[in-house]
């Protein structure tokens, strides 16, 4: 066992059987990268080399690029930023969903998805789903922005989210069910409550980030509970890995960071317990699925 992990890479690979893929699809999942001055180039790097690697059609980044909105004003930050997403682009098609840390201000509690958009839209090559479609000859890609009101409630405010997406019918209603279709929502929690994920029954896969694996040391183990959500609730159930739902699957990626910036500086060394975590997911027509781990 590594004593220091956060250097290396864990990818989840996840062979996963659906009829309506022609040729084999491979889409790599990356959650929870939080971009500050505290992230070094050499993880930005790390992140990149394992993009090449795996050369995936499509990338997937579910939420929360940045650790706070205010590390847009960092030039140093802003070039981590535009640096990883410009290299993604170079390597697949990108597609970048926003995370509560990218659009509300945590010490005043307000939010506004301008100033991350403008960053986003800059970069050629890189499509932010807000609240939008994507498709081709392949793939059905939706991408949620749940709302500050979600977030802002103590235990998630699934009231909240069900009479905001609801009033969204182009996001899950007339949905391309010849394609393999795939939802993109930053936190996961959602998919606790029925009523809310009876509106995703149309999509095949839902992919999302937000709990940082349960922060487990080491990425151990293939079990659903963490050691603390981000809501500080103590061994949390259903925040890490592939989970089976009534009518589909849902996918929580571990991140690239556990403990952000912001977070109080005595737990920013429990990094160094942590690896780089991403999800590959290869869609295929072959009915033997799979699921294995690797370190790099």
């Amino acid at each position: 066992m590594r004593i220091f992990v956060d250097d290396y890479v864990q990818v989840r690979y996840i062979k996963m059987y659906n009829p309506k893929v022609k040729n084999d699809l491979k889409l790599l999942v990356i959650g929870d990268v939080h971009i500050s001055d505290m992230v070094s180039f050499k993880k930005i790097e790390i992140i990149k080399k394992q993009i090449r690697r795996e050369k995936a059609d499509y990338i997937l980044f579910t939420g929360d690029l940045i650790d706070k909105i205010e590390n847009l004003n960092s030039a140093f930050s802003l070039s981590k930023l535009k640096d990883l997403l410009s290299f993604a682009s170079s390597i697949s098609k990108v597609f970048v969903i926003y995370g509560n840390h990218d659009f509300i201000y945590r010490k005043t509690s307000n939010f506004s998805k301008l100033k991350f958009k403008q960053v986003i839209c800059d970069i050629k090559g890189v499509r932010l789903l807000d609240n939008d479609i994507y498709y081709d000859d392949n793939i059905y890609l939706m991408g949620y922005s749940q709302t500050y009101q979600y977030y802002s409630k103590k235990n998630y405010g699934f009231k909240a989210f069900y009479e905001d997406l609801s009033k969204r019918e182009e996001l899950y209603k007339k949905v391309n069910k010849k394609l393999p279709t795939i939802a993109l929502v930053h936190s996961p929690e959602f998919s606790n409550d029925n009523k809310c994920l009876s509106l995703f029954e149309n999509y095949d896969l839902i992919c999302s980030g937000h709990t940082h694996d349960g922060c487990v040391p080491f990425g151990i183990g293939n079990f659903k509970w963490g050691i603390i959500s981000p809501k500080k609730t103590f061994f949390p159930k259903n925040v890490r890995g592939l989970i089976k739902k009534e009518n589909n699957y849902l996918l929580i990626t571990g991140g690239a960071v556990k403990i952000q910036e912001c977070a109080p500086k005595l737990l920013h060394p429990f990094n160094h317990l942590c690896p780089v975590q991403m999800d590959v997911v290869i869609l295929s027509n072959d009915k033997n699925e799979k699921i294995w781990k690797k370190w790099y």
